[in-house]
């Protein structure tokens, strides 16, 4: 019967064989070998920071279209008090009702509007007592005097309005000029009407893009934000 002659390997005084129930890791590939690759690390980094930014400064991480970290304006025209998005301003003199908002920037920025106000005498809508008839004669204003565009309007949509200066109704359409189908001509109009059967005031949005990025829901928000002051 032969021997083995074989050498015997050296091992460091601490070295403590592995049990023979110690998992064999010779079935697995060279990235489950590896660990968690180096993107879903830096992912997760980049979430958690993220994370923090926005817990300490919302405003340098939110979009243009956030209601998130708006401040609020008091408009003494009408007794309202508007939440002014991120990326947006109030300019002095507004060309329809008592307050005006526009987002800074240029080109299609300085075509896109908020604008608010009283719903009085001086505004046909005002003579209509139903919250829902008024948003659409206003629109039909807005149209006609703020966007300047003539057309079929599609994409017509009703919503209910509800917040600290009462309940009303908002409406809100596309404005698709006669033989162009270019979505860069038109505009889009959304009118607000709300209040009470004191007072009554009203909220609107226009812009000369069909597409509107903010839209209609994010106007919504807007509305749903208005309050009255203390």
């Amino acid at each position: 019967m032969g021997t083995d002659d074989s050498p015997v390997p050296e091992y460091a005084a601490d070295y403590t064989p592995a049990p023979d129930d110690a998992p064999d890791a010779s079935h697995l590939t060279p990235e489950e070998k590896r660990g968690p690759r180096t993107v879903h690390v830096a992912l997760g980094l980049l979430a958690a920071l993220l994370v923090a930014a926005v817990a300490t400064n919302p405003a340098s991480v939110l979009p243009r279209d956030s209601t998130l970290a708006g401040t609020y304006y008091v408009d003494e025209g009408s007794g309202l008090e508007l939440q002014v998005p991120v990326g947006w301003r109030v300019i002095d003199d507004p060309e329809f009702g008592s307050v005006q908002l526009r987002p800074v920037g240029t080109g299609r920025a300085l075509d896109t509007r908020i604008l608010a106000g009283p719903l009085e005498s001086g505004i046909a809508a005002a003579a209509i007592t139903d919250d829902q008839g008024a948003a659409t004669a206003l629109a039909e204003t807005i149209q006609l005097y703020v966007l300047g565009v003539s057309g079929t309007r599609d994409e017509q949509r009703m919503a209910p309005v509800d917040n600290e200066a009462g309940t009303g109704a908002a409406i809100s359409y596309v404005v698709v000029p006669d033989g162009i189908p270019d979505q860069d001509s038109g505009g889009l109009v959304y009118t607000a009407v709300f209040g009470s059967e004191d007072s009554r005031w009203w909220v609107a949005y226009v812009t000369t893009a069909q597409q509107s990025a903010p839209g209609v829901r994010w106007m919504d928000r807007i509305v749903d934000h208005v309050r009255l002051p203390e």
